[in-house]
C-alpha cells in the first residue's frame, strides 16, 4: 500500500508539472526557434527512441508528453484495480517503465522551455525547484533506462525473427541469441530494481 500511495503522489505531482509546461509552451513564438532547435539536438535530453516525434516543433512534444501521461494513468489505474496482479522482484513493472518515460520527456522539454526568454509579466516565473523536483521522479538512471528499451526492441526483433526462420539451424542460433539477450535484461532490470530499493532506504 505505501508503494501504491508513493507511486500516486508521484503521478499528481508529474500531472500538475506536466500543466505547467503546457500553459508554459503556449507562450512559445518564433523568438525562440533558434534556443528550441539547439536544445532539441541535446542528445542528454533528447536521446533516441524518448520521442516519436521529430518535429521541432515543440508543441507537438508537449503533445506527446500528454498521451504518454494519459496511458501511465490508465495502467497505473489498471493495477491499482488489480493489486494481486504484481511483478517479481526481479522484474520492472510497466507502470514504472512508463513512469520513468513520461519523467524523462517532462525533463527534457522543461529543459527546452527553461531556455526560452519570455517577456517579463507574459507568464509566471517557473520555481527554480523544478529540477529537483523531476529528479525525485525519475526512480531509475537515464542509462539504465535507455538499455533497458534497447533491449525489449532486440528481443522484439529477434522473436519476430524466430517466427519468420525455418531452417532450423538458423532458428536455433537465434533462439540462442534470444536466450542471452534476455538474460541481459533480466540483468538490466535487476540493476533498476536495486537502484528502487536503494532510494527507498535513503
Amino acid at each position: 500500500m505505501a508503494t501504491i500511495n508513493r507511486q500516486q503522489q508521484q503521478l499528481n505531482q508529474l500531472a500538475q508539472r506536466i500543466q505547467q509546461v503546457r500553459a508554459l509552451s503556449t507562450q512559445v513564438n518564433s523568438n525562440h526557434t533558434a534556443t528550441i532547435n539547439y536544445k532539441l539536438r541535446d542528445r542528454a535530453l533528447f536521446y533516441p527512441g524518448l520521442f516519436i516525434n521529430k518535429n521541432p516543433d515543440i508543441h507537438q512534444y508537449v503533445a506527446e508528453l500528454e498521451k504518454s501521461m494519459i496511458r501511465l494513468q490508465h495502467c497505473f489505474d489498471k493495477s491499482f484495480d488489480k493489486p494481486s496482479i504484481s511483478s517479481s522482484n526481479d522484474t520492472l513493472s510497466i507502470e514504472q517503465v512508463l513512469l520513468e518515460k513520461v519523467a524523462h520527456q517532462f525533463r527534457a522539454i522543461n529543459g527546452v522551455l527553461q531556455q526560452c526568454h519570455f517577456r517579463r509579466g507574459e507568464v509566471k516565473e517557473e520555481p527554480k525547484n523544478y529540477d529537483v523536483i523531476a529528479k525525485k521522479l525519475l526512480q531509475k538512471s537515464h542509462y539504465l533506462y535507455q538499455k533497458l528499451a534497447q533491449q525489449i526492441d532486440y528481443e522484439r526483433r529477434l522473436q519476430a525473427m524466430i517466427d519468420q526462420q525455418s531452417d532450423p539451424v538458423q532458428l536455433q542460433q537465434t533462439k540462442q541469441r534470444l536466450q542471452r539477450c534476455q538474460v541481459a535484461t533480466a540483468k538490466v532490470r535487476q540493476q533498476l530494481q536495486r537502484y528502487e530499493q536503494k532510494k527507498d532506504l535513503s
